[in-house]
């Protein structure tokens, strides 16, 4: 044999452990696309399930959101008249601190023995009423001191019915 001879068997024994190579390369490749084939033929189940999860989701979510509306709605008159209240109570307290500014501004002009004297007569006003509560109190006590009780009847039989 001759060196032809020679390198063609060298190039065929090369050729044939290329090819058990790549068929061993391409046995591999092909065991991979069978795993995604059962992987992709399994993505729409589990699409379809969590597709349903998420339905029930947003219709949980849109029941709670009418459920919230509703009571908004509800709960608007009255803050509605709460803030009528805040508003009517701000004015009443703004025209009480004109009234007292006004009330103070008069007071600072007068003299000082002048509201004495008004005060001492308020308080003697006040004396005097008290003293007629309390007469008026001690009189209406003694009256029901000197009336006879009452006649007290007797408690009813529990069987009678």
């Amino acid at each position: 044999m001759d060196l032809v001879g020679i390198g063609v068997i060298l190039i065929g024994v090369a050729f044939i452990i290329l090819a058990i190579y790549f068929s061993k390369v391409l046995q591999q490749v092909g065991n991979i696309l069978q795993d995604v084939d059962k992987t992709v033929g399994e993505l729409p189940r589990q699409l379809n399930g969590i597709l349903d999860e998420t339905g029930n989701l947003i219709k949980n979510s849109n029941h709670t959101l009418a459920d919230m509306n509703t009571k908004i709605e509800n709960l608007t008159p009255l803050f509605q008249v709460v803030g009528d209240l805040g508003e009517s109570t701000q004015a009443l307290t703004s025209s009480l601190v004109d009234v007292t500014s006004s009330v103070q501004q008069k007071g600072e002009h007068t003299a000082t023995s002048e509201q004495n004297k008004k005060l001492g007569s308020i308080y003697g006003s006040a004396m005097l009423g008290y003293y007629f509560f309390k007469k008026r109190k001690e009189s209406a006590d003694t009256q029901y001191e000197h009336k006879p009780s009452a006649r007290k009847l007797p408690a009813p039989d529990e069987n009678a019915y």
